[in-house]
C-alpha cells in the first residue's frame, strides 16, 4: 500500500526538542567554550594540539580532556586523571595525599616509613592514637628496647625541626610535618575529603601548585631516601636515627653549628666552611 501525502508529511516532520534535550546539549557547549578558555589561560602554544587529539574507541572529549591533563602532569603536577569538559572547568583535580584519619590505622607500610611514623607524634589526644600499634608493628625491625627510649607521645614536628635541620636526618622532621599536614603544600596537606573552592584554571594559581609541587616533591624524595637507609639495616640505622633526636650524637650537633658560622680554625688556619655541601647519611659497616 502506498501512503498518501498527507500521512508521509507527518512521518518527516520534526518532533519538538524535549527542554531536557536542550538544556543538556546548551550545558556541554557552555561546558566547552569554558573549557577552550582554560586552554587559551594555561597552554595557548598546544591549545590547537589538544583541541586535535583523538583516541581509538574513545570520544573527541575524552582525547582532548586527557590530552590537557597529561600536558599539565608532564609540565606542572600530578593530576586526578577525569573524562568530560564539566570534571575539568569545575576546578584543577590535583592530587592529595595528606594523612587523613583512616590513613593512621593502615600499617602496610614500606618497613622505613613505618619507622619513622613510630619516631613521631601524631596530632590526635592519647587514647585516640595510633602509637600502640604503630610500635608493635616497628618491634619486627627495632628491639622493644630500643623503642622504649621513644618518649610516650613520639616527637612533635618541631621538637623534630629542631634537632633535625642541617643535618641528614631532617626528612624525619618533614616526615612529621606530613603526618600534622603542616608542610604547606596542598599537596601534602590536603586529602579528598576537603572541598576545595578557589583551585580555579588562572594561570597563577597554577604556577603557584606547580612551586608546591616541587616543594612537596622534594620533601617526598628526601623521606624515601631516608626511609632506604634505615631499611639498610634499621636496628643499627635507627638508633643512630633515634639518638639524633634526642641529642645524643655529639658529632651531629656539631656539624648541625658549624654550618651556621662563615669559617673554622684548622690545623691549616682559619678555613671558610663549605654550607653548600650536604651531610652524607652515616655508614656501618654492616649495611
Amino acid at each position: 500500500m502506498i501512503p498518501g501525502l498527507s500521512a508521509l508529511g507527518r512521518k518527516l516532520r520534526r518532533a519538538p526538542v524535549s527542554p531536557a534535550s536542550v538544556a543538556a546539549l546548551l550545558g556541554s557547549h557552555e561546558a566547552y567554550l569554558a573549557f577552550r578558555r582554560i586552554l587559551r589561560e594555561i597552554f595557548p602554544e598546544e591549545e590547537s594540539e589538544i583541541l586535535a587529539a583523538h583516541q581509538a574507541g574513545g570520544s573527541r572529549e575524552n582525547a582532548r580532556v586527557w590530552e590537557f591533563l597529561h600536558l599539565v602532569e608532564a609540565r606542572y603536577f600530578p593530576i586526578y586523571e577525569v573524562d568530560e569538559y564539566e570534571q575539568v572547568v569545575c576546578g584543577i583535580p590535583f592530587v592529595r595525599n595528606s594523612w587523613g584519619y583512616d590513613r593512621f590505622h593502615e600499617l602496610d607500610l614500606r618497613t622505613g616509613e613505618l619507622l619513622l611514623f613510630a619516631l613521631c607524634a601524631q596530632p590526635f589526644d592519647p587514647g585516640h592514637d595510633t602509637r600502640l600499634s604503630v610500635l608493635d608493628a616497628a618491634e619486627a625491625h627495632v628491639p622493644r628496647h630500643v623503642l622504649s627510649e621513644i618518649p610516650e607521645q613520639g616527637f612533635d614536628p618541631a621538637g623534630l625541626h629542631e634537632r633535625l635541620d642541617g643535618t641528614p636526618y631532617v626528612a624525619a622532621a618533614e616526615f612529621a610535618d606530613w603526618l600534622w599536614e603542616a608542610t604547606d603544600t596542598a599537596f601534602l596537606d590536603l586529602d579528598d575529603e576537603v572541598e576545595v573552592v578557589d583551585a580555579d584554571w588562572t594561570r597563577e594559581i597554577v604556577l603557584n601548585l606547580a612551586e608546591q609541587w616541587r616543594r612537596a616533591s622534594g620533601i617526598l624524595d628526601r623521606i624515601a631516601e631516608l626511609a632506604s637507609w634505615l631499611e639498610a639495616n634499621p636496628p643499627v640505622h635507627f638508633s643512630q636515627l633515634l639518638d639524633a633526636a634526642l641529642g645524643r650524637d655529639a658529632h651531629l650537633d656539631y656539624q648541625r653549628i658549624r654550618r651556621f658560622h662563615a669559617c673554622e680554625i684548622t690545623q691549616k688556619g682559619l678555613v671558610p666552611i663549605p654550607h653548600d655541601e650536604p651531610i652524607a647519611l652515616p655508614l656501618d659497616v654492616a649495611s
